[in-house]
């Protein structure tokens, strides 16, 4: 044993070991403070309240470093490619935080192809602090190596004689490759296939839960959050999905369908046209729910930011939805209100991961192009956004107009986004021009991130500074609530304007989530305060009699039943699987996650089609269309 130690290569070995584990303490403490938004205090209380937490998370790092120094052969260059990577990991991680208020997740990712196009939501300076970062860094890592690694045995130099260790050394590396991966794969794997729980501690005395990814980074470290959200990329086959189960519940909802649709309308003998809207970021902050108000906890001077909403309110059939997410989650919003599907088991991205290689989706466009209707998405971004290109074609669209084919292309003040008066200028020109019943998806831009302080030149919504809220958030408020204002204006318009046109026009519209600027809320520990950031309005309106009850509330659901409502007020034939989907919306109302937190929730026969129904159009073998 003392003639290996003399050995230069052991000791070259031990001492990368025990290096990279010193490093990855300390990138382990790094990440959590940046984890928590450079908090020095939280990543404090998270080492010392739950470190058998910290210390698993660190020994997972310290594998990982040691899986590059294999790799590259330099433990200070490993520990420094770690600490680069970790510099941009929480970069992005905070970035989304401060706009969403939601964690770096696995299938964030899967959006690298459009890094170009989401840099347009951060800060330039933020990236040129980050850069400076990464040069400061990288140079006291070489500063470190070049001083230090030889004289801590972590530079080996050739020797001519090194007996076993010399002529064994890269069967040992190998060695100890193949035992930090597999160490790493065997010891996340509870983590990896974990469904979640909602009450029992499973893990050191924390617990994984599938509804809340803040809870999950906050008790169980980044990396474990992160691990565990991996299991999102794919589907696992549903236990009761066969062939015959997908049959037997197309035949039965077939039988009801066949039923129903012979006291309903035919959109097909209509002279009408459909306009499904989503507007981005569109929330109501005078909005009640459950008998909270958000009005007592952010207030304003300014009077009513939203006079025409409230108004349309009062001459249309409106209601709450729950939304999914919280300062973003745009396309798995836009997915659900679509196609009547359910993201809720699947808890991924469809449209980036899912559709655009599952080919054909049942939606509200295919539907109606089945009845001969028109179908065009419209979108006043980059269309390759989300994969919408690809995506929205599946729906059904035959045509995706973005802001390369709109005619109209204004902008607010020095706001980065086209208005939603140039979306619905396009979306006016559309109904004028088509020929036939049209069928209009609009994606509106307006409202989203970021707030600068210099999109408008006067600010009417002058918020009320509380100690809970900072002269940052202050301002991206007013910034937010001016949006709003201008956005509430430019619906007013659109709805007289279709009042003007000679066509029969029906409008879906609402709004797909807040922004992510209520903390106050989204961050209480009480449930019911927390869902206050997470409704929006919706209504129909129609600019001819259809038999809608003016100021009718509609019952507050989550996205995926949105389109069946429509439908079932204007008294319009569905396809098959809607039914489907309207059964489902019966027994459950809401289906979302931050909904259903700590409520009981049965998994009837119903639900259990309906999940099957969506692994079998998205990720199964399609028996629906082969039945």
């Amino acid at each position: 044993m003392k003639e290996l130690y003399k050995n230069k290569r052991f000791r070259h070995i031990m001492a990368s070991l025990l290096f990279l584990l010193i490093a990855a303490l300390f990138l382990m403490f790094f990440l959590e403070y940046r984890y928590f938004l450079n908090d020095f205090g939280k990543a404090w209380d998270f080492f010392f309240k739950t470190p058998q937490v910290f210390l698993f998370n660190a020994f997972l790092l310290w594998l990982m470093l040691v899986i590059v120094w294999v790799i590259c052969g330099r433990p200070i260059l490993a520990a420094g490619v770690g600490a680069v990577a970790l510099l941009v990991i929480t970069y992005i991680h905070i970035a989304k935080y401060n706009s969403r208020g939601y964690p770096l997740l696995p299938e964030d990712f899967q959006l690298a192809s459009e890094a170009s196009t989401l840099t347009k939501f951060v800060d330039i300076w933020s990236i040129v602090r980050l850069v400076i970062a990464i040069l400061i860094t990288a140079g006291l890592f070489f500063a470190f190596s070049y001083y230090c690694g030889k004289k801590l045995h972590l530079k080996y130099e050739k020797g001519k004689d090194e007996g076993i260790i010399k002529r064994h050394f890269v069967v040992v590396r190998t060695l100890i490759l193949a035992a930090s991966v597999t160490i790493f794969l065997t010891s996340t794997i509870f983590v990896r296939h974990n469904e979640g729980v909602r009450y029992e501690p499973i893990f050191l005395g924390t617990r994984f839960t599938a509804w809340n990814q803040n809870r999950n980074y906050d008790e169980n470290g980044f990396i474990l959050g992160f691990l565990y959200n991996f299991q999102k990329l794919s589907l696992d086959t549903p236990k009761n999905y066969s062939e015959e189960r997908i049959g037997n519940t197309k035949k039965k909802y077939e039988m009801i369908a066949d039923y129903e649709n012979e006291g309903r309308i035919d959109p097909a003998d209509e002279d009408v046209s459909v306009v499904v809207i989503l507007n981005e970021s569109f929330f109501d902050p005078t909005v009640e729910f459950q008998g909270k108000k958000m009005s007592d906890y952010y207030r304003h001077e300014g009077g009513d930011i939203m006079p025409n909403l409230h108004r349309i309110q009062k001459e249309a059939a409106s209601g709450n939805m729950y939304t999914l997410d919280y300062g973003g989650g745009t396309a798995n919003i836009e997915f659900e209100v679509f196609t009547g599907l359910s993201n809720f088991w699947m808890n991924i991205v469809p449209y980036t991961s899912l559709i655009p290689k599952t080919g054909k989706v049942p939606s509200i466009a295919s539907m109606l192009k089945s009845k001969k209707f028109v179908t065009t998405a419209i979108h006043p971004f980059n269309g390759g956004m989300y994969k919408r290109n690809i995506s929205l074609k599946n729906e059904g669209f035959d045509t995706f107009t973005t802001e390369l084919e709109m005619d109209y292309t204004e902008r607010d003040g020095n706001s980065e986004y086209i208005n939603d008066k140039s979306a619905y200028d396009q979306t006016i020109k559309t109904l004028r021009e088509g020929k036939g019943n049209q069928m209009v998806g609009l994606i509106t831009m307006q409202n989203h991130t970021p707030y600068n302080d210099t999109n408008y030149e006067t600010y009417d919504f002058a918020v009320e500074q509380t100690e809970e809220i900072s002269d940052t958030r202050k301002s991206q408020l007013e910034v937010y609530y001016q949006s709003l204002h201008t956005s509430d204006q430019y619906l007013g318009e659109f709805i007289d304007e279709l009042n003007t046109l000679d066509k029969k026009v029906v409008v879906l519209f609402f709004g797909d989530h807040a922004a992510g600027l209520f903390n106050i809320t989204n961050n209480s520990e009480d449930k019911e305060v927390r869902d206050l950031s997470r409704v929006t309005p919706y209504f129909i309106y129609t600019n001819y009699d259809a038999g809608l009850k003016a100021g009718e509330e509609l019952p507050t659901t989550s996205p995926n039943c949105l389109v069946n409502t429509m439908l079932d007020k204007l008294n319009w034939q569905k396809d098959t699987y809607m039914y489907l989907t309207a059964a489902a919306c019966k027994e459950q109302p809401i289906l979302a996650t931050t909904y259903l937190e700590g409520l009981d929730f049965e998994m009837t026969e119903v639900l259990e089609d309906y999940k099957l129904l969506t692994y079998d159009i998205l990720g199964g073998k399609k028996f629906w269309y082969n039945k």
